[in-house]
């Protein structure tokens, strides 16, 4: 008898070739940030070396690490050196004087693994003027996932912070002894003439008032307060009562009344809220 020849083995089908990794799409990742300054005063942090790093700390009110460039013109190169020993590195594409700045980004060494290199993606920064000081809309652009472009969105968020606190102290840190100065001596004086002048140079027309003594709006209403004071207590002085702390346009700044012979009456503290302008818009009083 003859067995029957078996079948021809058929080879099993190549394995399909991996898949095409597809490069990311691009996404973006958008902050924005109100600073209380005029955008005059924004500007400069973002078109010169020194205040440009001094927002691209990762910790508030320290350098950038040493070795750090922003050559703010067109083809300037942008390196900015990070703690962890990764770097950005990008170039600067454009700068419209007081309104924006573009430039490029990426890693070298990519520390965080992104997968961007030097120049990789693109930034954009729009400074804008609003009623309650400069706007500033970051735009960062390129060939990154969502969730890359979610991460680098927190990461400008803290950036624009420092931003914030940067130009908003170098705006106000310059103008606040003097408004401050001139809203004293305005409780003592009693001509309504200069006592106005005084408060125009110091504070907002619809500045507001809120203390255990006053509840105002507006300067003539405050100038009007001071002047009853002065009339019930006559020569007695609101003064001044040590250093001043600041931050955002806001203020503490502590205060004493004292009588004639010069012994203290009462003693507190008021919150001072500072307009974009550099003029006082609010103080709140907290006596004691």
């Amino acid at each position: 008898a003859q067995w029957p020849t078996p079948p021809a083995q058929v080879p099993p089908p190549p394995p399909p070739p991996p898949p095409r990794r597809r490069p990311p799409m691009p996404a973006s990742a958008t902050a924005t940030v109100v600073i209380n300054a005029e955008p005059s005063a924004v500007w400069p942090f973002l078109s010169d070396q020194a205040r440009f790093l001094a927002w691209m700390t990762f910790i508030p009110g320290m350098p950038a690490p040493a070795g750090s460039i922003f050559q703010p013109h067109p083809g300037g190169t942008l390196l900015v050196k990070f703690p962890n020993g990764g770097q950005a590195k990008g170039k600067v594409l454009d700068l419209d004087p007081a309104r924006r700045l573009v430039f490029t980004w990426g890693y070298d060494p990519d520390v965080a693994k992104t997968g961007l290199g030097p120049g990789a993606t693109r930034v954009e920064m729009v400074l804008e003027s609003t009623s309650e000081g400069a706007r500033v809309t970051l735009t960062h652009g390129g060939p990154m996932s969502d969730k890359l472009a979610h991460e680098h969105a927190a990461g400008w968020r803290h950036h624009l912070s420092q931003l914030a606190v940067q130009s908003a102290m170098e705006f106000h840190q310059s103008r606040l002894a003097d408004a401050l100065a001139a809203y004293f001596r305005a409780f003592s004086e009693p001509d309504a003439a200069k006592r106005d002048a005084l408060l125009a140079s110091c504070s907002e027309d619809a500045v507001h008032l809120r203390t255990a003594f006053a509840c105002t709006d507006g300067r003539a209403d405050l100038s009007a307060h001071i002047a009853n004071g002065l009339k019930h207590m006559p020569g007695c002085t609101l003064a001044q009562n040590g250093m001043v702390n600041h931050i955002h346009g806001v203020a503490r700044v502590p205060w004493k009344v004292a009588s004639p012979e010069g012994k203290m009456i009462f003693k507190g503290e008021n919150i001072v809220r500072f307009s974009p302008a550099g003029k006082i818009a609010e103080i709140v009083g907290f006596q004691g």
